[in-house]
C-alpha cells in the first residue's frame, strides 16, 4: 500500500509552513540561512547514497543559500542530523530499512522519518531499485514543495527560504506501479544535453524502467542467433512466400527451434542468478513462416488491429511451449514476449498459459485520445476486453504505449482524460507498469508526463490538483486563464467522436473550430496577466504552441480552398514557430528528425504537397484549368453493384448525398455511435466546367489525397487506368500521395465534364478511415 501523505490542493503552501516555521517535534536543517544540520552517510556508502546525499545538498542549498556538509557516521557530529541510505546509525534508531528483490519486482520502496534530531532518507537499493534516492526526491517535492515539470531549468520550480524545519514525519511509501519507464523514441531530435537533462527529469519524477529483458523488435533472434544456427540448422528459421529461409524470424512449429530456444533461455538463466526475465518476439511488422505446417496452424483470424491475418494462436503457442520447458526448472523466471502488430490478442487455443509467461501488451491500433472501454470508442472498448482477457490469463502483463500516439505534427495532443481513467483502470487489473515510447517535444504532450510520472508512483493522485498546482506555480499571475486553456482543449478532444492512432492526423478542422475562439481569448488574457520574466517567457512558450496549433489550422483551411501558395506560407511560418521555440529551449516544439520529415503526417510533408499543387496550379510546372468543387455527390456501395450499374454516369440517380472531398467520410457522419466507420467500396462524383482551350492543350486531374486500398477514376463515362505511389506503413491502409491521371483525350473543353471515382476501403483496423480528403483539380503541365 502507498502511504503517501497527499498535499494535492495547495502542497506548496503547506510545505511552506513547515520551511519557515520551526515548531514542536521538527528538526531544523536550515536557519534563517546558515546549516543546522548534517547530512550523514555510512562509512562505506553505496553509490546511491552518495548521490542522493549530493542532490539533497544541492537542492538545499538552492532552496535557502545554505550548504549543508556531508560526513560519514564513524567521523563526530553534532546536533540535527539527515541520515541518507542504509548505515548503522538508522539501525541504532530501531529502523528496520526494505531491502532484497524477487522475480515479482515488486520491493521498490523507500522510508521518510524523523527520529529525535535525525531525519531518515532511505530505501531498498537492491537490485534495480532506487529507494534512497526516491526517498530524497520524494522528500523535496512532498516536504519542501520542489517540482519538476519539464526537463532543465525551465521546468523546475523550487521555494525559496532561509529557514529549513521539518516534521514529524513518519512514512513509507510503495509505488503503485512496478515498471515505470518513459523514453525518447527517434521521431524527434534530441541533443545530449537534451537526454542529460531528460535523465534528470526521470530520477526527480521517480521512474524506473527496471532491468528487463525486453521482448522488443527482432529479438526472436536471441533464440538462435543466426551466426551459430543458421547453416547448421537452417530448418528453424521461417520461410517466406517464396520458400527462401529467413535469418530475422524462427519457425514456430519447428520442434528444434523450440528445444534451442529452451536451451538458450536456461543457459542465460544458469549463468547469471540475478537476470529474472529473457525476452523476445518477432521483427517489426507483420511477420509469417509460410511453410505447411505453420500455415495449417492459424486460423486466419484478423481485423480490428490484430493484424492480417493473426499470427497470435500460432506465435503464443510456440512461446507458450519454450516458457513451459523453461518452467520446469526455472519456476520463478519470466519469459517475456509481446502482444503487437498481428499478435494483439489472447490466442484461442489454450484453456490456460503457462504461470511464467508475460507479455507486453503493444496495441498500437487502438485510438489514442479516448479513454479505456469509452462505448463511444469500439477502439478503446475493444482495447478494453483484450487487456482484461490478457490479465486474467497471465500475471504478468505490462502496457507499451505511445505518448504521443498521433501525427508527427507537433501539435499538442492533450489527453489527461484518458490518464486519469486509464491508470487506475490498469492497476485494478494488476498491470504491472508501463514502457512509454515517447517524444522530445515537450509541448506536444505538455503535461501528460508529469502527470504519468505522479500517477504511476500513485494511482490515487488527482489530476485536477495535479493541473491546478501546476497553472498556479508554474503560471503563477497567469494561472488562472492557462489553467482553463488546459482543460478546454483536453475536453474537446475527449469529446470528439473522430478517433486517432499512432502516426495519423488528428482531424483538427473538425475538432479545434467549436473552442477556437474561446482559446484565443484565453491566450490573450494569459498574456495579459504574466508578470515577471519567467512567467512571461513560460506564456510566450505556451503561446507559440498554440499559434502552431493554430497556423496548422490555417495551413489545412487554405489547403481545403484550393489556397496552396497561401498554405505553403503557413506552412512555412509553422517551421519558423519551431525555431523561435528551440531559442528558448529545445525539445519544447522541436524541429523533424530526418525520419519524421518524410513522414505523411509530418508538417514537411505538407508543405512539400502544398508546393506541388501550388507548382502545378500557377508555378514552374503547370497552371489551373479548373478547381473542382469542394463538395462532390457520395454513394455507399456494399454490395459492390455500382460498376454493373455504370454508377460513373452523369445521369445516374439515387441514393446520393453531398460530401466534402477535403476530410474523410467517417468524420462526415458515415459512422454508428461506437466509432465504427462504413467500409467497402463507394462512389463520388461531380461536374465541373472547362474553358475553351486551344488544340493540343494537355491536362491532368490531381486527387490530393484518398485513404483507401483501391482507386478507380472515370472522366466522362471512361475509366482511366494510372499508377499510384503508396504511402504504406506497416501494412495498413494509408493515406496515397497525391496522385495525377492523364486526361487529355477524356476533356471535353469548353464543356460540362464529369468525373467519378470510386474509393474501396478494408475492414476498420488501425486507421479506420476512408475516403478523398483533400482537393480535386484539373490543371495543364507547362
Amino acid at each position: 500500500m502507498n502511504h503517501r501523505l497527499h498535499f494535492r490542493l495547495f502542497p506548496w503552501f503547506v510545505a511552506a509552513l513547515f520551511l519557515a516555521v520551526p515548531g514542536f517535534g521538527q528538526v531544523v536543517l536550515v536557519d534563517n540561512g546558515a546549516p543546522n544540520a548534517t547530512i550523514v552517510l555510512a562509512d562505506n556508502p553505496s553509490p546511491q547514497a552518495q548521490e542522493a546525499a549530493a542532490v539533497l545538498r544541492d537542492y538545499l542549498a538552492k532552496i535557502s543559500g545554505a550548504t549543508l556538509p556531508i560526513q560519514h557516521e564513524g567521523e563526530p557530529v553534532s546536533g540535527n542530523r539527515i541520515l541518507v541510505g542504509r548505515s548503522a546509525a538508522v539501525s541504532a534508531l530501531g529502523i528496520e530499512l526494505p531491502s532484497g528483490h524477487t522475480p515479482q519486482m515488486n520491493e521498490e520502496c523507500l522510508v521518510i522519518k524523523t527520529v529525535g534530531n535525525a531525519l531518515v532518507l532511505a530505501g531498498n537499493e537492491d537490485w534495480n531499485y532506487r529507494g534512497t534516492l526516491f526517498a530524497v526526491y520524494d522528500f523535496l517535492e512532498q516536504d519542501l514543495g520542489c517540482r519538476w515539470y519539464f526537463p532543465g531549468e525551465y521546468g523546475e520550480v523550487l521555494p525559496d527560504t532561509r529557514t529549513i524545519a521539518v516534521g514529524p514525519l513518519d512514512r513509507v511509501e510503495h509505488p503503485s506501479f512496478r515498471i515505470r519507464n518513459l523514453w525518447y523514441a527517434g521521431w524527434m531530435p534530441a541533443s545530449e544535453t537534451d537526454r542529460a537533462e531528460f535523465k534528470q527529469w526521470y530520477a526527480r519524477n521517480k521512474l524506473n524502467g527496471l532491468s528487463l529483458s525486453l521482448p522488443g523488435d527482432g529479438s526472436v533472434i536471441r533464440l538462435a542467433p543466426p551466426d551459430q544456427y543458421f547453416e547448421s540448422h537452417p530448418e528453424i528459421y521461417a520461410l517466406d512466400k517464396n520458400g527462401q529461409r529467413q535469418k530475422d524470424m524462427l519457425c514456430m512449429s519447428e520442434p528444434e527451434a523450440v528445444r534451442i530456444g529452451v536451451e538458450t533461455i536456461k543457459r542465460a538463466f544458469r549463468e547469471d542468478p540475478e537476470v529474472l526475465s529473457f525476452g523476445f518476439a518477432p521483427p517489426d511488422g507483420f511477420p509469417m513462416c509460410h511453410c505447411e505446417r505453420c500455415q495449417r496452424y492459424y486460423p486466419g483470424f484478423s481485423g480490428k488491429g490484430y493484424g492480417d491475418p493473426s499470427l497470435t494462436d500460432l506465435w503464443f503457442s510456440f512461446a507458450n511451449k519454450i516458457a513451459a520447458e523453461v518452467y520446469k526448472e526455472f519456476p520463478e523466471r519470466w519469459v517475456l514476449t509481446n502482444g503487437y502488430a498481428n499478435r494483439v490478442r489472447p490466442p484461442e487455443i489454450f484453456a490456460s498459459l503457462s504461470p511464467n509467461l508475460g507479455i507486453q501488451s503493444a496495441v498500437i491500433a487502438a485510438c489514442s485520445i479516448h479513454r479505456t472501454g469509452d462505448p463511444r470508442c469500439w477502439q478503446r472498448s475493444t482495447y478494453m476486453q483484450v487487456l482484461n482477457r490478457w490479465t486474467d490469463a497471465l500475471d504478468c502483463v505490462f502496457i507499451y504505449d505511445y505518448d504521443p500516439a498521433k501525427a508527427l505534427e507537433n501539435l499538442p495532443f492533450p489527453t489527461l482524460h484518458c490518464l486519469e481513467h486509464d491508470l487506475p483502470y490498469f492497476k485494478e487489473r494488476g498491470i504491472w507498469g508501463f514502457w512509454t515510447e515517447g517524444s522530445n517535444s515537450w509541448m506536444v504532450t505538455h503535461l501528460n508526463y508529469y502527470v504519468r510520472a505522479q500517477l504511476m508512483w500513485d494511482v490515487d493522485a488527482r489530476v485536477e490538483d495535479l493541473v491546478h498546482e501546476y497553472c498556479q506555480r508554474f503560471y503563477k499571475d497567469a494561472a488562472n486563464p492557462v489553467e482553463k486553456y488546459i482543460w478546454t482543449l483536453d475536453k474537446v478532444v475527449e469529446n470528439s467522436s473522430t478517433h486517432e492512432t499512432w502516426g495519423r492526423l488528428m482531424q483538427w478542422r473538425s475538432i479545434l473550430p467549436p473552442v477556437r475562439e474561446k482559446l484565443d481569448r484565453l491566450m490573450a488574457k494569459a498574456e495579459g496577466a504574466a508578470q515577471g520574466e519567467a512567467t512571461q517567457q513560460r506564456v510566450h512558450m505556451l503561446r507559440l504552441t498554440h499559434d502552431h496549433m493554430m497556423t496548422f489550422l490555417d495551413m489545412e483551411d487554405a489547403a481545403a480552398e484550393g489556397e496552396f501558395t497561401k498554405a505553403v506560407a503557413h506552412a512555412d511560418r509553422m517551421l519558423a514557430i519551431r525555431e523561435e521555440a528551440e531559442s528558448i529551449h529545445t525539445g519544447f516544439i522541436p524541429r523533424s528528425s530526418d525520419i519524421a520529415r518524410d513522414h505523411t503526417s509530418s508538417v514537411e510533408y505538407h508543405r512539400a504537397t502544398y508546393q506541388r499543387f501550388a507548382d502545378c496550379t500557377g508555378g514552374a510546372k503547370g497552371a489551373l484549368v479548373t478547381m473542382l468543387p469542394r463538395e462532390w455527390e457520395f454513394k455507399p456501395d456494399p454490395k459492390d453493384m455500382g460498376i454493373l450499374y455504370r454508377w460513373y454516369l452523369p445521369d445516374d440517380e439515387g441514393g446520393w448525398t453531398p460530401i466534402d472531398v477535403t476530410t474523410y467520410w467517417e468524420n462526415q457522419g458515415w459512422q454508428d455511435e461506437t466509432g465504427w466507420g462504413y467500409w467497402g467500396k463507394a462512389w463520388y462524383r461531380t461536374r465541373f466546367e472547362v474553358p475553351a482551350a486551344p488544340l493540343g492543350t494537355r491536362y491532368r486531374l490531381t486527387v490530393g489525397g484518398v485513404y483507401n486500398i483501391g482507386v478507380w477514376v472515370w472522366v466522362n463515362g471512361v475509366m482511366r487506368p494510372f499508377e499510384m505511389t503508396r504511402h504504406w506503413r506497416l501494412g495498413f491502409q494509408e493515406d496515397t500521395a497525391p496522385f495525377d491521371v492523364d486526361v487529355t483525350d477524356l476533356i471535353r473543353p469548353g464543356e460540362t465534364n464529369h468525373v467519378a471515382i470510386l474509393v474501396d476501403t478494408e475492414i476498420p483496423g488501425r486507421n479506420p478511415r476512408g475516403g478523398l480528403h483533400r482537393r480535386v483539380f484539373l490543371w495543364s503541365p507547362r
